[in-house]
């Protein structure tokens, strides 16, 4: 799994069209890990890479990629943000650090929440991913 947040990162910071959605900067792409504590100024993503044994079998390992959009303006951003996303991520190949690649990356759902303690709509996206 080395590499792989960074393979998300790159893919997701690297674009202009989604940098101009999250109001990036060059200091502050808007990406961050999902762990990240600092003050994200939504509209905001943050990514988390998680594995586990898969349904195939014990010796396999299934990994997914959950990406975290907020928003505080609501559905609308979060709907542009998204499909941004999407078209940067899902059925991509996706190259990482160290030559790690991404084979094929597979949007598997998509959930809606609104946080009423930060008051910020969000959106988690899950992807499977299949890796070298």
């Amino acid at each position: 799994m080395k590499g792989l947040y960074e393979s998300f990162f790159s893919a997701l910071s690297a674009d202009g069209t989604l940098q101009g959605l999250l109001s990036g900067t060059a200091v502050d792409k808007k990406v961050y890990p999902i762990h990240h504590v600092g003050a994200s100024n939504p509209p905001a993503v943050r990514i988390a890479v998680h594995s586990g044994s898969s349904e195939v079998g014990r010796l396999v390992e299934r990994v997914v990629v959950d990406v975290l959009i907020a928003s505080a303006s609501g559905t609308t951003q979060l709907n542009g943000i998204s499909k941004r996303v999407d078209e940067l991520v899902n059925r991509q190949r996706l190259a990482g650090p160290d030559g790690v690649v991404v084979h094929l990356c597979v949007k598997m759902l998509e959930r809606d929440a609104y946080d009423a303690k930060s008051l910020e709509y969000r959106r988690i996206i899950r992807y499977g991913v299949i890796m070298k």
